[in-house]
């Protein structure tokens, strides 16, 4: 007697194979950092008035949110109902979120520097770029600390691990102080210059430090869902 193939059986190594809740949040933060790293470079050369290429820049930042949205999309359509994990199912869509947000202003402020070359003035530049460089380095400094949500899971919250994680959780609240000042700074230095230049000019300027800061913002709140999680 022939033994009919059971189509509908899963391979056990399947079931092994599946990743969890956090690797799946540490792959969307894998797309958060190559967007905002790719996304900082661009920015860097188009304020110093170097606009080449930058359509290809915002066309990569979409293709980048995108395959974030198909990650996010997938977590949340396989997250379970009973979650053992340090923060209840609320909290860690909540981070999710903010993650996403990240890539949001990311793909809104490539978009927008795409359709319309605003100048940096000159004597603003400088500003506008370490403002930049802050904010990609909250991001990077943020991903670390996501990263290391494995090693805290995977050794039970040891106390050496949990040190490290607060290390890059300071780290990310200084760096993003730091955007914050520089932000400020960027700000006075528009307006200061608020007669020489066009009221669209302006906007756009005022518009364009907003939403690079906007980033390091939600970088922070990530860091403080990390610092919750440590705190239970």
């Amino acid at each position: 007697m022939t033994k009919k193939k059971d189509h509908f059986r899963v391979p056990v190594t399947n079931t092994f194979r599946r990743k969890s809740p956090f690797d799946q949040l540490i792959e969307h933060m894998g797309k958060i950092r190559e967007c905002i790293n790719i996304l900082g470079r661009g920015l860097i050369r188009y304020c110093k008035g170097d606009y080449k290429d930058f359509s290809n820049i915002a066309l990569k930042v979409s293709e980048l949110e995108h395959e974030a949205d198909l990650i996010k999309g997938n977590l949340r359509n396989h997250l379970p109902n009973s979650l053992f994990m340090p923060v209840d199912k609320g909290k860690f869509m909540w981070a999710l979120r903010e993650q996403d947000a990240i890539l949001d202003h990311a793909e809104n402020l490539s978009r927008m520097l795409d359709m319309r070359h605003t100048k940096i003035p000159k004597e603003l530049q400088s500003i506008f770029i370490e403002h930049v460089e802050l904010v990609i380095k909250t991001v990077d400094t943020m991903e670390t600390a996501v990263c290391n949500i494995r090693d805290l899971v995977e050794t039970s919250f040891v106390k050496r691990e949990r040190e490290q994680t607060k290390e890059y959780i300071r780290k990310v609240h200084k760096l993003e102080w730091k955007a914050d000042q520089k932000k400020y700074e960027a700000t006075k230095g528009i307006y200061k210059l608020e007669k020489k230049l066009k009221p669209m000019d302006v906007y756009h300027l005022l518009k364009i430090a907003d939403w690079v800061d906007d980033i390091a913002d939600h970088a922070e709140n990530v860091a403080d869902w990390l610092r919750s999680m440590i705190a239970k």
